[in-house]
């Protein structure tokens, strides 16, 4: 199985749609192991991470920019592992990224490309945004919003892997005991340093396939997110509401710091993202969630009950997500920033 054959159809994929199939990519990881898994994931998540610089690297050694889009997808990946994966030689990553091309004159274009950047390695701009790979106007905006210092490092930090983090499931089990449940598997594993709930696993395999996911025992959540919940500090009995509640994890989490005992109701307006809230519920066995298809807004005409607490969770741009989901830097326009204020308005009103 030639992975590298397997990435470029992903990354293809994920360029056209501009958007991480998750459903597709999961599929192609499920036929994956080892080693196999974790080169297809640095070279996807990776190449899209470093997309903006990639590009200005490339045009940089182009005539004319404008070439096929399969093309200058194989001439990112070739880039990409010639600029920051030390693990692969330069020579192999020529040849197999040229053997991505079927048309005889683009071959030869990919192959002197990559050539001249592996002759010239890695070039840093003096513009801060190509750099630091964002577009323009998204850096612009965090220098704008946050400083110059604080801006360059979240995009210094945008560059990162996202570490793997679990929240343990409290109705199952404690972090404590998960923790040495998961190193005698032979997992390294390390408890998180601000969620009293979380760890951080080094794994490259698919979690599904471990027993303790088999068992409920925790959920895929980051910290930041874990300490939305806790800070939210919901308690056994209270009636509850989640107006903007999928993919579920804060969800879960509250139904997990309630003991799974009162009552929430979680909202979503898209239906197939309230489905995979509904197999996540289904899946931890909570049953004092109940799912419902709304939008947020039509909530206060709805419901007679009074709760106790309401989490807003307002939909956003998703750039605080970059490390895990680079494709928002190609997804997100200035519009939608203006857009989505204005339903993040409505919605808190």
């Amino acid at each position: 199985m030639n992975v590298r054959r397997l990435a470029y159809r992903a990354l293809r994929m994920v360029y056209k749609r501009r958007r991480i199939p998750q459903s597709d990519i999961e599929s192609t990881l499920s036929r994956l192991e080892g080693r196999d898994r974790a080169f297809f994931k640095e070279m996807v998540w990776g190449t899209l991470r470093r997309t903006v610089y990639l590009d200005w690297v490339i045009d940089s050694h182009l005539r004319n920019p404008q070439i096929p889009p399969s093309v200058r997808v194989a001439l990112r990946m070739g880039a990409y592992q010639i600029l920051f994966m030390d693990s692969v030689p330069d020579y192999a990553s020529v040849s197999e990224t040229v053997g991505l091309i079927n048309n005889t004159s683009f071959r030869r274009l990919v192959n002197a490309v990559l050539r001249r950047i592996s002759r010239y390695g890695r070039v840093e701009p003096e513009e801060v945004h190509l750099r630091l790979s964002h577009p323009k106007w998204i850096s612009d905006l965090l220098i704008e919003s946050y400083g110059e210092d604080n801006a360059i490092l979240m995009m210094e930090n945008h560059m990162l892997p996202a570490p793997v983090v679990l929240r343990v499931n409290l109705l199952k089990t404690t972090r404590e005991s998960l923790l040495d449940e998961m190193r005698s598997l032979g997992l390294r594993v390390e408890p998180t340093e601000h969620s009293p709930q979380g760890l951080i696993l080094e794994y490259n395999g698919s979690l599904k396939e471990l027993r303790p996911f088999e068992e409920e025992k925790f959920t895929v959540q980051s910290q930041s997110s874990q300490l939305v919940s806790l800070l939210f500090d919901p308690k056994p009995g209270e009636m509850i509401l989640d107006m903007c509640a999928a993919p579920g994890g804060k969800t879960g989490h509250i139904a997990e710091l309630m003991k799974d005992r009162g009552k929430i109701f979680a909202l979503d307006v898209s239906p197939d993202r309230i489905e995979v809230l509904r197999e996540s519920v289904e899946r931890l066995g909570l049953r004092s969630i109940e799912t419902i298809l709304m939008d947020a807004r039509e909530a206060p005409s709805f419901f007679e009950e009074k709760f106790d607490r309401v989490l807003l969770d307002v939909p956003c741009t998703s750039l605080a997500t970059v490390r895990k989901n680079p494709d928002v830097l190609l997804r997100v326009k200035p519009e939608d920033v203006k857009r989505l204020s204005n339903l993040q308005r409505e919605l808190l009103e």
